[in-house]
């Protein structure tokens, strides 16, 4: 589960107008559902609960609630798993507490030089991300660097920079998405298993009965194994982003091909109504050569239909 900590230097400590606040919102509600097309089970940490979350000294959440223009954003919001304060966040993921231990903002920082920075360390901490309201362009920066500041086992200050992994927006979060999949990625021993996490792992995929061989074949061990899983996650990724945004077309953070006319009819296959549909679209993938063929469907929902995983089709 990806855990996101909540900035707590980004959150606003001055007043501003209705209408910056409620951007602020929206941006902030714009990056947790990008973080949700990526990994639907996240949580929040946060100082405190998200409910009490400001945006501004003159407009809390609950404020904007009123405001007829960030209706959506706060349905949203309620949907949302939180956890605070911070030291639930470190009891409940079995953390050390933070003895011994200091993070502090950067000598080369913008802003905020030498402050504590307890949800970027956290962040840093728990191998996540920091998630920032758009308060000051310096939270716009993918990467936050940091002074951790720890004793060692002879009670001497270790001091060195490390960065944390930050977003304010959509771009933001889709910045972070490779290695964010990598993060989240299941240890899934074999393809049995696979097979039969299929609907929790990979919410915006739908998988034709012939593919159920294919994903059940493949063994403890194979070297094929990670590699469809990565490629997997990434599509469900870029389509729950194409559900979200009603774009005309999903952004694959890899390559995506058609056939070529003479090889069209080896990628038509049967759906479980036994419907003929052509898998044209593929994505490659090694070791070997690795082929994922889908088939892009809006109704009754946007999700993409998996027709062939393994080898190119024709060679084995």
């Amino acid at each position: 589960m990806l855990q996101l900590l909540l900035n707590d230097l980004s959150i606003p400590n001055t007043a501003c107008s209705r209408e910056v606040a409620a951007a602020r919102l929206k941006q902030f509600v714009d990056a947790l559902r990008a973080v949700a097309s990526i990994s639907p089970q996240f949580v929040l940490n946060g100082p405190h609960s998200l409910a009490d979350l400001s945006f501004a000294t003159n407009w809390t959440l609950a404020a904007l609630r009123n405001d007829a223009g960030c209706t959506d954003e706060n349905i949203y919001l309620k949907t949302v798993q939180d956890r605070s304060p911070y030291g639930q966040t470190i009891a409940e993921l079995e953390g050390p507490p933070l003895v011994g231990l200091e993070y502090r903002i950067a000598e080369t920082a913008a802003i905020l030089v030498g402050e504590p920075a307890l949800g970027l360390g956290l962040a840093h901490q728990f191998d996540g991300l920091a998630l920032s309201i758009f308060s000051h362009a310096f939270w716009s920066e993918p990467g936050i660097d940091l002074r951790r500041l720890s004793l060692d086992e002879g009670g001497d200050i270790q001091d060195e920079t490390v960065t944390s992994r930050n977003a304010c927006s959509e771009e933001g979060v889709a910045h972070h998405q490779e290695a964010l999949v990598l993060l989240i990625r299941p240890n899934i021993v074999d393809g049995a298993q696979l097979w039969a996490e299929r609907e929790l792992l990979f919410p915006n995929l739908r998988f034709i009965p012939r593919t159920r061989q294919q994903i059940e074949d493949l063994s403890h061990g194979d070297r094929m194994l990670n590699p469809i899983v990565e490629r997997l996650l990434a599509l469900d990724g870029a389509i729950g982003a194409w559900r979200r945004n009603r774009s005309p077309y999903p952004v694959f953070p890899f390559s995506v091909n058609g056939e070529s006319r003479t090889r069209r009819a080896l990628a038509a296959f049967a759906d479980e109504n036994g419907t003929i549909l052509n898998f044209e679209e593929h994505a490659k993938f090694t070791p070997g050569e690795g082929r994922l063929h889908f088939l892009l469907q809006t109704e009754p929902e946007r999700r993409a239909l998996i027709g062939h995983v393994g080898r190119k089709i024709g060679i084995g």
